[in-house]
C-alpha cells in the first residue's frame, strides 16, 4: 500500500513538473444561421430553432412528466438548467455540460434504438445528469463556484466517476421504461461472451488489475463505461436498497481535500470500494448466466475471426449464389466493403467508407447505403448521405443532392428511402425512371427505423416507433397502415421479400432474426443463438445474418426455414439475461402521452419568446482570481499567469466566446487583454485586443567596423503598449467517405503602437551605419496577413494514433501595408503523412520555406525589418534564434507502438499504451555576419516517448497522453522536455 502512495506521489510530481499542460473549454460547434425560440418554465428553459418548435413543446411535456421524480435516490433534484435543441445533426446524442452551463439535444432520433421514442430517452437520460451535477455543487463545491462561477463547480464532477454518472443514467432511463436500455439483452452481450470478466490473460484469472475494464484497451474489445456503470450501479442498488451516489456526492463535495473520495465515501457508507462493488456485480452477473441453458447457433459461420482484433461485420447481402457482400471494420483496419466467398470463406476488399448511418441495399449490380457527413461550414449540420457503389468498379460515389435519406431500399425499377426533416417529420420517398417522385409522409410523433420492399404483396413497409412501442406498418399514399401491434420489443435491420417481412427482434430474450408472414399473418422467430443473431437478409433459400461471440460479429447463413417458431404477440419480450433488480418508484415515460390538449394548455402557461442572438451572444459563465488568456492556453499551450482576474464567457449556441483579463506584474505593469471568438455564420471572426506593458521597439543593429563588435540603435522611455487585431477564416470541410479534406482560407489585420526604426534617415560609411544612434523611429507598426491551407487524410482505425495516408499544404503572405521598408514574409508549410514498416507505424515528413521579400535592405542584402513564421523550428531552438531570410527546414518523424502495458497503479494511473517517436530536424538560413551574408546551418536530432494513460480509472474516452522528448541540438548539450495532452 505505500509503494502504491508512493508511486502516486511520484507521478504527481511528475505531471506537476510538466513543461506545458492545457484544458479545453469546450466548444460544441454552431448550427447554421436561423431563428430561434425559447420557452422558460420555472425549472428549465427550452431554446430552439422554430423549425424545431413542436419538437420543443413535446419535449418540455416530457421535462415536466419526470421532474417529480427524476432526482430518485438523491437528497436534492435537478438543478435550473437550460435545454439547447439542435434539429439538424443525424448524429443523435445528448450531453449535459458546464463552461456554459446547458443541456444539449440532438433531436434527430437514434438509427439503432429501443422501443421507447427518442426524445424520452433523451429526458430520462440527460435530466438525471442535471440531478448529479447539483448534487455535487455543494458544501465546499459551491464554495469554489461562488470564487471561479461554472468553472468551479466543474470541480465537483471528481468526486462522482463517469462510469458512475453515466451508469446511473442509463439506469434513469431504464427505470423510466417498460424494457429499456439496460435491459436489452445486446447491452450485456459482450459481457456474456467473455465467459469470466476479469480475466487478463486467455488461461489465468487476474483479479487485480480491473482498471481496465473501465480504461478500455488497444488489444481487446472492452465494453464501454455505460455498460459497465449500469451494471455496477444496478448491483449496488440491488444490494444496499439505496442510491449509493447520493452519498459519495454528499462527501465528495463536502471533503475534497480526502482527494480518493469515491474510494473513501464507499468505504465509510457501505465497507466496499470500486473494486469489491466490480468483483461483487461480475460474480452476481456471472453465477446467474451459468445458470442460463446453453443454447448453440442455428447459423454456420461463412468467416473465421482472428485472436486480438475484435471484428465486425455488417448487413451481409447475396452477391449470387457464391458470395456475400458485407460491411467490415476491426481495431487495424476502418469500414470496408469485403466481398466473401461463400464456399471458402475468403475475402477480398472492394472499397473503403465513411462513417455509414444505415444499412446497403443492393438492385442491378449497384450497392446503395448512406454516411454521417459534417456540412461545409457548420459543426451541427451533419447529414446522412445517400452514397453508390458499382459493384463492377467497386468505387465509392455520392448521390449529389440526397443529404437526409436513410434506409435506402431497391425495388422492382424503383428506389426508395426515408428522409428526415429537422421539425422531426419522416416521409418515404420513391423515384422511378422517368415517373414523378412519390412521397407518403408518416404522422407526427412517429419515428421510422427501417423500411422494406416486398415484391410479393408489392408495397412498402416501415419499422415504426411511437407512444405504443415498435411496431411493423405498411404505408402508401392513403397513409401509414398497422401490420403488427406496437409493444416494448426492439425491433432492428427491417427487410422483405417473397411475401415476409425479416428483422431482428429481442422478444425470445435475445437478439434474433425473425419474420412476418404478411399472408398467414404470423410471426416466427428463425434463428436460436448463444449471444445473438443480427442483421438478417433472404438469399434465395437461404438466411443470411452475423451472429456474435467473444471475438465479434462473424457472417453466417443457414436455411431459411430450418427454424421456425411461432411468436406469439407479447407487450413485452422474455426478460432472459438479466438477474431480478429493484426497480425505481418513478414515472414510467411509456404511458406519458403530448396530446394536442397537452400542447394547448402549455403553451397557454408557458409562452415562447423569439430568443435574439444578438443580446445572447455575451454569457459569462467562469472567473479566476488570476489573469490569463484561456485562447492561448487552449490553441497553443501556453500558460502565462499574472495578478488579477479573467472574465470567461460563451453562449448557450456555442457560436461566440470571449474573455477578458486584467492583470499585473512588476516588470510591465497593468494589463489588459480582450479576446472575442464568433462562429455563427460559418466564417470564425476573431477580435483582440490588449493594453498595457512596454512599448515594442523594432530596432536596428550595426557592426563596428574596427572592432566588429554589434552597435544598436539607442531607444527613448517606451510608452504604454496597445494593439487591436482583427482576424476572418473560411474553414471549408470536404467529407467524403473514407476522406476527410479541409480547405482553410483567412485574413487578417493587427494595429500596434510599436516603435519602428525611421531606415529614411540611414546614413552608410565604409559599410556600416553612420549614424545608428541618431536614428529615430515612427510609431505604428500594421500587419496584413492572408493564407491558404488544404489538407488530406483518411480515416483512422482504432489502434491508429496517425493517418495511414494524409498530407497538409499551408501557404501565407504577410506584409505591413503603410510602411513599405517592412519587409513582406512569404510563407509554405508542407507535412505528409506514410505508413511505417508494420502495421499502426506511421511516418511524418515536413517541410518549410519562409523568406522576406522586398522593403528596405542592407547593402549585404538582409531585410533588417521583416516578420517571421514559427513553423518547424528545430528542437532546442526558439524563433528569436532564426532570420527569415531562405529559412529552409526539413523534419522526419518515424513513431510506432512499443507496449501495451495495461497496468500501472492500481485505480490511480493506467498505461494503455507507450509510443516511440524518433527523428530529426534540420533548417537553415542566411543570417548578416558583420559587412556580409552568411549561411548558418542548425539541426538536432532525438526522440518522444509517448505515454497513452486515464487517471483515476477514466474511461477510453477520457485517454490522455503524456510525452517526454529529449534532442541533442546542434549547438550542443541535452533539449529535454515534457508535454501533457488532456482529451478535453
Amino acid at each position: 500500500m505505500k509503494r502504491g502512495w508512493l508511486l502516486a506521489l511520484a507521478a504527481a510530481c511528475v505531471l506537476g513538473g510538466v513543461r506545458r499542460a492545457a484544458a479545453q473549454y469546450y466548444t460544441w460547434g454552431a448550427d447554421a444561421p436561423m431563428k430561434w425560440s425559447a420557452i422558460r418554465t420555472p425549472d428549465v428553459r427550452m431554446i430552439y430553432p422554430d423549425t424545431a418548435s413542436g419538437l420543443a413543446a413535446r419535449t418540455l411535456h416530457y421535462i415536466r412528466s419526470v421532474q417529480p421524480s427524476i432526482g430518485y435516490g438523491f437528497r436534492h433534484g435537478p438543478m435550473r438548467i437550460p435545454f439547447v435543441m439542435h434539429p439538424e445533426n443525424f448524429q443523435s446524442n445528448g450531453l449535459v455540460m458546464y463552461l456554459p452551463k446547458r443541456v444539449e439535444f440532438l433531436s434527430s432520433p437514434a438509427i439503432d434504438s429501443y422501443s421507447m421514442p427518442w426524445y424520452k430517452q433523451l429526458v430520462a437520460h440527460e435530466y438525471r445528469h442535471a440531478v448529479q451535477y447539483n448534487n455535487l455543487d455543494r458544501g465546499l463545491i459551491r464554495v469554489l463556484s461562488r470564487l471561479l462561477g461554472q468553472q468551479g463547480s466543474t470541480v465537483g464532477l471528481l468526486f462522482m466517476p463517469l462510469w458512475a454518472l453515466e451508469g446511473d443514467a442509463v439506469m434513469s432511463e431504464t427505470m423510466m421504461s417498460s424494457y429499456g436500455r439496460g435491459l436489452q439483452p445486446s447491452f450485456t452481450m459482450a459481457y456474456r461472451a467473455m465467459g469470466r470478466v476479469g480475466r487478463n490473460r486467455r488461461d489465468t484469472r487476474d483479479r487485480r488489475n480491473t482498471d481496465k475494464w473501465f480504461c478500455g484497451s488497444y488489444r481487446d474489445y472492452i465494453p464501454d463505461h455505460y455498460e459497465l456503470g449500469y451494471q455496477l450501479c444496478s448491483y449496488a442498488y440491488d444490494r444496499y436498497g439505496e442510491n449509493v451516489w447520493d452519498k459519495v456526492a454528499w462527501y465528495g463535495s463536502r471533503n475534497p481535500y480526502v482527494i480518493l473520495t469515491t474510494h473513501a465515501a464507499l468505504r465509510k457508507y457501505y465497507r466496499t470500494s470500486v473494486g469489491e462493488l466490480f468483483r461483487e456485480t461480475f460474480d452476481d452477473l456471472e453465477r446467474f448466466w451459468d445458470s442460463l441453458p446453453e443454447s448453440g447457433d442455428s447459423a454456420s459461420t461463412l468467416t473465421p475471426l482472428p485472436e486480438g482484433n475484435h471484428t465486425t461485420y455488417q448487413w451481409p447481402l447475396p452477391l449470387g449464389d457464391t458470395a456475400v457482400l458485407a460491411l467490415k471494420t476491426d481495431f487495424d483496419r476502418s469500414t470496408r466493403f469485403v466481398r466473401i466467398d461463400r464456399r471458402t470463406g475468403r475475402e477480398r476488399t472492394v472499397c473503403r467508407t465513411g462513417m455509414v448511418s444505415t444499412r446497403p441495399t443492393m438492385a442491378g449490380g449497384r450497392v446503395w447505403w448512406t454516411e454521417y457527413r459534417r456540412s461545409l461550414l457548420f459543426e451541427q449540420r451533419v447529414n446522412s448521405q445517400l452514397c453508390y457503389m458499382d459493384i463492377a468498379d467497386g468505387r465509392p460515389r455520392t448521390a449529389v443532392g440526397y443529404r437526409r435519406a436513410l434506409y435506402p431500399t431497391a425495388a422492382d425499377g424503383a428506389l426508395g428511402w426515408i428522409e428526415y426533416a429537422p421539425d422531426g417529420r419522416y416521409t418515404v420517398v420513391v423515384e422511378r425512371d422517368g415517373a414523378p417522385e412519390e412521397r407518403f409522409e408518416a404522422p407526427e410523433g412517429k419515428e421510422l427505423h427501417g423500411l422494406a420492399w416486398d415484391d410479393r404483396t408489392v408495397a412498402w413497409y416501415v419499422l415504426v416507433t411511437d407512444d405504443e412501442g415498435m411496431w411493423l406498418g405498411r404505408i402508401d399514399a392513403e397513409g401509414l397502415h398497422p401490420v403488427t401491434r406496437g409493444a416494448r420489443i426492439t425491433l432492428s435491420d427491417l427487410r422483405a421479400g417473397g411475401g415476409k417481412l425479416y428483422f431482428g427482434s429481442i422478444a425470445s430474450g435475445k437478439d434474433e432474426a425473425h419474420c412476418y408472414d404478411l399472408v398467414a399473418r404470423r410471426e416466427y422467430r428463425l434463428t436460436a443463438s448463444e449471444y445473438g443473431s443480427f442483421d438478417p437478409a433472404p438469399a434465395g433459400g437461404r438466411l443470411l445474418v452475423t451472429t456474435y461471440d467473444r471475438l465479434g460479429y462473424r457472417v453466417a447463413e443457414q436455411a431459411a426455414d430450418s427454424l421456425l417458431v411461432p411468436v406469439a404477440p407479447s407487450a413485452l419480450p422474455v426478460d432472459l439475461v438479466n438477474p431480478p433488480r429493484r426497480r425505481w418508484a418513478v414515472v414510467n415515460l411509456d404511458t406519458v402521452r403530448f396530446t394536442p390538449a397537452d400542447s394547448v394548455r402549455q403553451g397557454e402557461r408557458f409562452r415562447a419568446k423569439r430568443y435574439r442572438k444578438g443580446p445572447n451572444l455575451v454569457n459569462v459563465h467562469s472567473w479566476m482570481p488570476l489573469a490569463f488568456n484561456p485562447f492561448a492556453a487552449v490553441d497553443e499551450h501556453v500558460i502565462d499567469l499574472n495578478l488579477g482576474f479573467t472574465l470567461m464567457s460563451q453562449n448557450l449556441l456555442s457560436s461566440a466566446e470571449a474573455y477578458a483579463s486584467y492583470g499585473w506584474n512588476r516588470s510591465e505593469g497593468s494589463l489588459v487583454k480582450l479576446g472575442v471568438r464568433y462562429f455563427g455564420l460559418g466564417l470564425r471572426f476573431d477580435l483582440d485586443v490588449s493594453y498595457g506593458g512596454n512599448q515594442l521597439f523594432y530596432s536596428l543593429a550595426s557592426y563596428d567596423p574596427v572592432t566588429g563588435n554589434p552597435v544598436y540603435q539607442s531607444q527613448p522611455a517606451p510608452d504604454r503598449y496597445y494593439s487591436v487585431g482583427l482576424s476572418a477564416t473560411l474553414p471549408l470541410y470536404f467529407q467524403r467517405g473514407y476522406h476527410t479534406r479541409q480547405l482553410s482560407l483567412s485574413a487578417g489585420w493587427n494595429y500596434s503602437n510599436g516603435m519602428v526604426a525611421d531606415l529614411n534617415k540611414i546614413e552608410w560609411e565604409n559599410g556600416s551605419i553612420h549614424n545608428i544612434q541618431r536614428i529615430g523611429f515612427n510609431e505604428g507598426l500594421h500587419k496584413l496577413s492572408f493564407g491558404a491551407g488544404f489538407s488530406d487524410q483518411v480515416r483512422l482505425a482504432h489502434r491508429d494514433f496517425a493517418p495511414r495516408w494524409g498530407y497538409a499544404l499551408n501557404a501565407s503572405y504577410t506584409f505591413d501595408p503603410a510602411n513599405a521598408d517592412f519587409s513582406n514574409l512569404v510563407s509554405f508549410y508542407g507535412q505528409s503523412y506514410l505508413p511505417g514498416f508494420a502495421p499502426h507505424h506511421s511516418v511524418l515528413l515536413a517541410a518549410t520555406y519562409q523568406t522576406s521579400v522586398g522593403g528596405y535592405k542592407f547593402p549585404a542584402g538582409y531585410a533588417p525589418l521583416s516578420y517571421k513564421s514559427t513553423r518547424l523550428i528545430p528542437h532546442g531552438f526558439t524563433s528569436s534564434e532564426i532570420v527569415s531570410n531562405d529559412y529552409t527546414a526539413l523534419s522526419l518523424d518515424y513513431q510506432l507502438p512499443v507496449w501495451y502495458p495495461e497496468g500501472g497503479i492500481g485505480s490511480v494511473l493506467y498505461f494503455k499504451r507507450i509510443r516511440l517517436n524518433a527523428g530529426g530536424d534540420y533548417a537553415q538560413f542566411r543570417r548578416p555576419a558583420g559587412s556580409g551574408m552568411e549561411w548558418r546551418r542548425i539541426w538536432s536530432v532525438g526522440g518522444d516517448l509517448i505515454f497513452d494513460f486515464n487517471a483515476f480509472r477514466q474511461p477510453a474516452s477520457a485517454t490522455s497522453t503524456f510525452k517526454l522528448s529529449c534532442y541533442r541540438p546542434s549547438t550542443g548539450g541535452v533539449w529535454i522536455a515534457g508535454s501533457l495532452g488532456l482529451p478535453f
